[in-house]
């Protein structure tokens, strides 16, 4: 027997091996994408501040859905509410144009515009989607130019969400 017969031999052994090694079987199905979050209910939120920070003073849980962003509204500020891994499970835009946000305005006193009254403190209600998974809401804004990033204003954690709706932990 030549070295080349033996050689040849030993080649297709190998592959004759790795054919039936192999598992030829469908591959693995790709993960299926994880469904977002289903709010149970929703919170009507006190939102007290003014354009350099904001907080939630009161909360109150409501069994009702959550309506969704009214149509049409965009904001340069919103408050994002956060899963314990950091994801985004929402992003609601808040309508604050019935204060004086300008930063012209910030550290000044209400503003009398004709018959409509501008405050830079912000007191307002906000309608958010109750999460059970919710770990944080964060508050921001649009910085002062375009190439500016957002403004932080304001971190609060979702157990203090949940305890002043009287929900607890």
């Amino acid at each position: 027997m030549h070295f080349s017969h033996v050689l040849g031999a030993g080649a297709a052994l190998a592959a004759f091996g790795w054919f039936f090694a192999t598992d030829f079987a469908a591959p693995a199905a790709a993960s299926t994408p994880v469904a977002p979050p289903i709010a149970n209910g929703h919170y009507v939120l006190v939102v007290e501040g003014n354009r350099q920070a904001l907080t939630i003073t009161a909360a109150s849980a409501k069994a009702d859905p959550w309506a969704g962003v009214p149509k049409g509204l965009t904001s340069d500020w919103s408050i994002t509410i956060h899963d314990g891994r950091g994801d985004v499970l929402a992003e609601i835009p808040l309508d604050v144009s019935m204060f004086a946000t300008e930063a012209a305005h910030a550290g000044r006193g209400v503003r009398v515009e004709g018959c409509v009254v501008k405050d830079p403190t912000i007191g307002m209600l906000a309608n958010v989607p109750a999460f059970a998974a919710a770990a944080s809401y964060t508050f921001s804004r649009s910085g002062e130019a375009v190439e500016l990033p957002r403004v932080l204003l304001g971190t609060i954690p979702g157990d203090t969400v949940r305890q002043l709706s009287g929900g607890g932990r």
